[in-house]
């Protein structure tokens, strides 16, 4: 096994049974790694000596089906060729932010709640060189995501998070005093405060359990650098109870901040943030794949309405309606909903609605999902910065200074 940390979780099949072995390798006090097997009994033949197969694994790249002793290192550096070395900066980003995610998590919380000297505490502990020493109100907002957004470079390889933000934010700057009164009335209400800090949470967490998904980052990398994916590629299986269960929410949630999407779009197409049909209005924004009995006329009939519709009004967006579809699978999520989702771990592959793909399929769409969340945060952040530049007594917008969003 390659170690590459102090404490490295590993998944591998047996090559005879097919039996799923978990445990980790933690560094010894002589350098070397030791392997934690708990639970396990180690068998021996009559003569003391071990029997068994040699399995290669490398807890942070994929390894062949047939194991032997192949290094999956040298074998992902001769498939990625010179893209290698771009790839494995990235996965050293991502170790980085996964050490650091308690303070990141503290920091984001005392930015929910509004404690900015306990966030400036936080961040010059844990990010002194991020954080400016005398921050504004509106450095609080963007120099916590832009660490964020620095992470998203090394997760969203095909630029997907960046395309979708131009898309939806060059809109909002349009008619940013009519987005700042309505982005006043939005983050002063519980909905959206609780909303807020349940994408936060399901990001952080994910992001606290990288090593589940690290492995997979590989095939996002080969398939935005137009290499094609080997067929015996496989890799070491997370706690697929868990992941699944982490879809399903990933999904929730985002649904959840679908109407601040909307409410932009009104505001851009000039009509009341809370209105998307006025019923005596034939032009009215109403997607052509609706049935009549599926439109919705206002914010509250869309934050009730079913995912298939909300998803439907997406269709004005093209770069964040085709990253909200590498994400999600409208297949997948239903066979998680009504326990239609295996694994099977000899072949390396899940199994739903009488469909079979290869594991890193569904969790490659996981690593798009964490990029979909920290795109969230960044929308709420920039209703939070434009919420709070606005005078409700004067009922004007007082503007960004200059600040980027």
């Amino acid at each position: 096994m390659g170690v590459v940390r102090e404490r490295q979780l590993f998944t591998v099949a047996c090559p005879t049974c097919y039996s799923a072995i978990r445990g980790e390798t933690v560094e010894g006090s002589s350098g070397l790694p030791e392997f934690h097997l708990p639970g396990l009994t180690t068998l021996t033949s009559e003569r003391g000596e071990a029997e068994g197969q040699m399995v290669m694994v490398y807890g942070d790249l994929p390894s062949s089906a047939d194991g032997g002793e192949i290094s999956p290192f040298l074998s992902a550096y001769h498939v990625f060729g010179d893209h290698f070395e771009a790839y494995l900066k990235s996965v050293n980003t991502v170790r980085l932010y996964g050490a650091r995610v308690d303070g990141l998590e503290h920091a984001y919380g005392f930015y929910l709640r509004e404690r900015w000297d306990l966030l400036d505490s936080v961040m010059r502990r844990n990010f002194e060189e991020a954080w400016p020493d005398n921050p504004s109100a509106l450095d609080r907002h963007t120099k916590l995501h832009r660490l964020i957004y620095v992470l998203m470079f090394a997760m969203d390889p095909v630029g997907a998070y960046p395309r979708a933000k131009y898309e939806l934010w060059s809109r909002t700057f349009k008619r940013e005093a009519e987005f700042s009164q309505c982005a006043h009335s939005v983050i002063s209400t519980a909905e959206f405060t609780s909303t807020n800090r349940r994408v936060a949470e399901q990001f952080l967490s994910l992001l606290r359990d990288y090593a589940e998904w690290l492995p997979t980052l590989a095939v996002a990398h080969l398939r935005a650098a137009g290499k094609s994916v080997p067929t015996d590629w496989r890799v070491p299986v997370g706690r697929i109870d868990s992941l699944r269960d982490a879809y399903r929410q990933n999904f929730e949630v985002s649904c959840q901040i679908l109407p601040l999407v909307i409410r932009m779009q009104n505001i851009a197409e000039g009509r009341e943030p809370e209105v998307l049909r006025d019923p005596q209005d034939a032009n009215g924004w109403t997607p052509r794949v609706l049935q009549p009995r599926d439109y919705v006329n206002n914010i509250n009939q869309y934050t009730k309405a079913k995912a298939a519709t909300k998803e439907a009004y997406l269709n004005r967006h093209s770069a964040l309606r085709y990253y909200w579809n590498s994400a999600f699978s409208r297949d997948v999520r239903n066979s998680i909903a009504h326990a239609e989702f295996d694994y099977v771990m000899h072949d390396g592959l899940i199994t739903y609605k009488d469909r079979e793909a290869p594991y890193y399929v569904f969790i490659e769409a996981l690593i798009k999902q964490i990029t979909l969340l920290a795109f969230w945060l960044d929308l709420c952040k920039l209703y939070k910065i434009y919420g709070s530049r606005w005078d409700p007594q004067g009922k004007t917008f007082l503007g960004l200074g200059g600040v980027n969003t």
